[in-house]
This record gives C-alpha cells, structure tokens and sequence, in this order.
C-alpha cells in the first residue's frame, strides 16, 4: 500500500503571538511540503503497479479482429508487467455497453478498454445519446494498428467487378442483401456509406461477429458483405467470395490488383482501427507503463510482420497522438453520417 502523505504542523515560542507575515509564511511552507511528500508517494504507486491481474474489456465479439488482437498484445504484455491481463469481451450494442462499463470503472489502473474506430469516433455520431464521451470519459492509452476492409461477394451472384455490383443493385433496388458482424460496427458503417455514395438499395442482415458473416457468406446466406483481411482470408484463398474493392488510400500488397473505393470515385471510405483506452483520471505514470509495453509487443519483429502481412499499419502511437485523432475524427465522422443519412436508433 501506499503510505499517507506527511503532514506538518507550524510550531511557534511559548507566549509567542504570530504575525501575519509569519502566518503566510506558515502556509506557504506547508503548502510546499504538502506538495513535495506526494511526489514519492506517487513515483511508489506507480512503480508498485501492477499487483494484480489487469482487466482488458474487449469491444468485439469472440474471434474479431479487436479480440484476436486483444489476446495477442495481452499475453505478452501481462508477461511484462508481471500480471496476467484478462480479456472480457463486450461487444453488444455496436460497443455501448462495454465502453460505458469502462468508463464507469474504478481510474486505478486494473480496467482498460480494447476499442475501435466505431465505439470511440462513429458512434457519437450515430445515436443522440451515448452514456459516454470518448473525450470526458477516458485517458488515451495507444493507438495500436489500422486496417482496410474488403467489399465481397459469392461467386453465386454472377457479378464479377465493382461496376456490375452496382449497375444489378440499381437494376433490382431492393432484391439484394449484404451482411455486416452487427449494427454500427465498421463492416456496416463502411457499407452504408457506400450504398449512400452510389445510390443504391441493399438491405443489411446484422451477424454475431465475424464468425457469422463467414458462415453466411459461405453458405450463400447474403451474397455481399465487407470485412477485414483475416476474417475473410479462408474465404478468398478458397474461392468463396470475390474482392471488388478495399477501403483506404492505397491499394493492399495483399491484394494488388483489387482498387481500392478512392480509385473507383468513392473517396472517404477510410480505414478500422483499433486503440487502448483507459477510465479518465487513470494515473499519467501508468498510462505511460501501458503504453510502453503496448508498442514493444505490437512493434515487436515477429508481429509486425505478421500483421503487415494481413494488410494492416502498425502504428502504436503516444497517448497525445491517439487524443488528437479522437478529436479530428469526431466531426469527420459527425459529417459522413450528416450526408449519407445513416440512422442506426
């Protein structure tokens, strides 16, 4: 435990009546020593933090690209830290309910959050109330990786390229279906903005996780849908589904001869990502522990090449990098949703 601040009392000569320079004085030195006795005070919590496990609420379903991630980067860090950091994966409601549990837990540095770019920038956006602020309510921890996101469909449909895709939707509004791994997660927001950018008519079917937009698309379920690389690497390496096109700038190494929305004349399309945030008021020395041990694991050699390799950016930035894409990205994203008209209520 951490010992109690020193405390001073003045002291004055027997029969001694202070004077008022002798009081301000008196207070300014015990202000001083108040002051200095908490600083070792805090330099021995932080240094005896860890000292027991870490919770690490996950917003995403079991087998996301968040929770695979989640449980890569924390097995390696609790070895670091000393303590095991236990995934809790909270996933409903598009991240509601997990983000609100972080940012209602104790700021002592046992609960962080593993989000992404829909729970912390989009959903602001999308809903009229939220019962967090990704500002007020949390400290920034990292910003770790990014990715793209493919847009697919099953040899069934008959629609070879991009154009055709379009060209059938608008021939037959309404006759098409696509899935996404639930409501306000980024295989739905990206595939909304892309029925709002062409104008056409595709109704959503809402999937638990990855894992049934998988299945459904296997099983010719729903014919479109748009997810990550690793989710949908069984499925493109068997034939299953088709790429038309990836979100982002540039085109992935993985798959070079797919463009990418921005070459097709859908600019704004952009990229998932996923960061560590942690509840506001979190001591700044154990945010910057986290945050060390969070970029040695994710830059470490063996990870890094294994993500590139997925089609993702290691980015693993400071904690006053990660502030300030929240902020940017918050009225980005309050426009997006403004001009495609999307409600998700």
């Amino acid at each position: 435990m951490c010992s109690r601040p020193l405390r001073v009392q003045p002291t004055f000569q027997s029969g001694a009546t202070p004077s008022p320079t002798t009081h301000l004085r008196c207070a300014a030195l015990l202000l001083v020593v108040s002051v200095l006795s908490l600083i070792p005070v805090a330099f021995a919590c932080a240094e005896s933090w860890p000292t027991r496990p870490i919770l690490m609420t996950v917003i995403g379903t079991p087998g996301s690209t968040p929770d695979v991630i989640a449980r890569e980067l924390g097995e390696r860090v609790g070895r670091a830290l000393g303590q095991p950091i236990i995934i809790e994966n909270q996933g409903a409601s598009g991240g509601i309910v997990g983000m609100d549990q972080v940012r209602r837990a104790p700021a002592d540095g046992y609960r962080f959050a593993f989000s992404h770019l829909t729970a912390i920038v989009v959903n602001p956006a999308l809903f009229k109330s939220l019962p967090y602020d990704p500002v007020r309510d949390f400290e920034p921890v990292s910003l770790l990786v990014s990715g793209p996101f493919i847009l697919v469909v099953t040899p069934k449909l008959g629609v070879a390229s991009f154009d055709q895709l379009v060209q059938l939707a608008r021939t037959k509004p309404g006759t098409l279906f696509y899935g996404s791994t639930g409501i306000a997660t980024p295989s739905n927001i990206f595939f909304e903005q892309f029925k709002s950018a062409t104008r056409i008519s595709i109704d959503g079917v809402p999937f638990k996780g990855p894992p049934g937009l998988m299945l459904a698309l296997q099983t010719d379920e729903v014919p479109l849908g748009m997810e990550g690389y690793q989710a949908l690497l069984p499925l493109l390496s068997s034939g299953k589904v088709r790429p038309l096109a990836v979100t982002g700038d540039t085109r992935m190494a993985v798959l070079p001869d797919v463009p990418t929305f921005k070459e097709l004349g859908i600019p704004g399309i952009g990229v998932s990502w996923m960061a560590v945030l942690a509840p506001k008021g979190t001591p700044p020395a154990i945010i910057t522990s986290m945050q060390r041990e969070l970029a040695r694991a994710v830059t470490s050699p063996d990870l890094r090449h294994a993500y590139e390799a997925l089609g993702r950016q290691v980015i693993a930035s400071s904690p006053d990098e990660l502030a300030a894409r929240i902020r940017s990205e918050l009225p980005h994203w309050r426009e997006v949703i403004r001009r495609s008209g999307v409600k998700i209520e």
